[in-house]
């Protein structure tokens, strides 16, 4: 139950059996002029005794749901209020995403996406949002992605690679989950960049790369770090492709201290639909930094091995602008884009 909360002053939260007087008292408050915009919110969210709902628009078992399970714990707590996290998968992600679009902006209802949902798909196919169609309350996590070969590949840098490449079009064979997905578009970009030729081969995730890199019928991939560094033993990182080296992973360089300056994440974070109060928006992302900087969040950070990427509201709008309109420019390159709403 919620804590109906003022500057100075914790008042309790109405009981579920006395909706009514929690509604007077609410119009009592407002018609004295006695409350901060945060409370007001706060306090009609405890009116309707809603709890705060986040989407998490992927299957149980993923790893986005950890950092939901951990925002839930440490938003609870600095908003002193009910949130409850629903998997809603499809689609790529997408179904629960919309979903979130199309909800009443009162704070009630938020989603826990990533850069696909947001950045790319609007791009590959036709939905139902936009990337104007929500507030952005915070960035949670970066997921850094590295270049990804055979421990016995003769490769030991990305200079190596393009090199062969340039020499040898067409004999460069690089995997990803499919065309538009996060490390197909940073294989293209990285080609644009470098300019060589490639193939690419669809493979079924990261488990199927690593066989297909083991049994040489593909030079490499581009995956997560925290799907790779398992697997160190059997392969190598030639490069990073982040703004400086990952802790986990010391003696991996960048792209861009190899000559190319190319970044390329994985990412999620915390939106609202379009048109939530900006006091609301600016709580959300205040609880947000909260839950991100505890404890329990920071080890779940070490142990996938990614960076801090909390990003505030404003920072977070800004960076999911800009994704969009790089991935906009690459997929148009593709001609991969197809039909298909939500």
């Amino acid at each position: 139950m919620l804590s109906l909360k003022s500057a100075h002053h914790t008042y309790p939260a109405a009981h579920s059996d006395n909706r009514y007087c929690s509604r007077w008292l609410l119009r009592v408050m407002l018609t004295l002029g006695c409350l901060a915009p945060a409370t007001v919110w706060t306090l009609a969210v405890a009116a309707e005794n809603k709890p705060i709902e986040i989407v998490v628009p992927f299957p149980p078992g993923g790893s986005v749901n950890p950092v939901a399970r951990l925002l839930q714990l440490g938003m609870k707590d600095y908003l002193d209020a009910t949130i409850v996290v629903v998997n809603q998968p499809g689609a790529g992600g997408t179904l629960g995403t919309a979903r979130v679009a199309r909800a009443t902006p009162d704070g009630s209802l938020l989603g826990l996406t990533t850069v696909g949902p947001l950045t790319t798909q609007p791009h590959l196919t036709t939905q139902s949002y936009g990337v104007d169609s929500f507030e952005y309350i915070c960035r949670t996590h970066l997921t850094p992605q590295v270049l990804a070969v055979a421990d016995n590949s003769p490769f030991k840098s990305v200079k190596d690679l393009v090199e062969f490449a340039k020499k040898n079009p067409g004999k460069i064979v690089l995997s990803s989950t499919g065309v538009g997905s996060l490390p197909h578009l940073a294989a293209v970009e990285f080609a644009q960049l470098a300019g060589f030729d490639w193939l690419h081969l669809p493979s079924k995730g990261d488990s199927e790369a690593a066989q297909l890199a083991l049994g040489g019928e593909i030079t490499g991939w581009v995956a997560g770090v925290q799907t790779y560094a398992p697997l160190t033993p059997r392969l190598r990182a030639l490069g990073i492709l982040d703004t400086e080296r990952n802790p986990a992973l010391p003696d991996v360089p960048t792209f861009k201290e190899q000559g190319f300056p190319l970044v390329s994440n994985g990412w999620g974070g915390l939106v609202a639909p379009k048109g939530l109060p900006p006091a609301v928006l600016a709580r959300l992302s205040n609880a947000c930094s909260h839950a991100t900087q505890a404890p329990e969040f920071m080890t779940l950070l070490q142990t996938l091995k990614v960076p801090q990427g909390y990003l505030d509201s404003a920072s977070f709008t800004a960076f999911v602008h800009a994704e969009s309109d790089r991935y906009s420019r690459l997929i148009r390159t593709l001609g991969a884009t197809q039909v298909k709403s939500n």
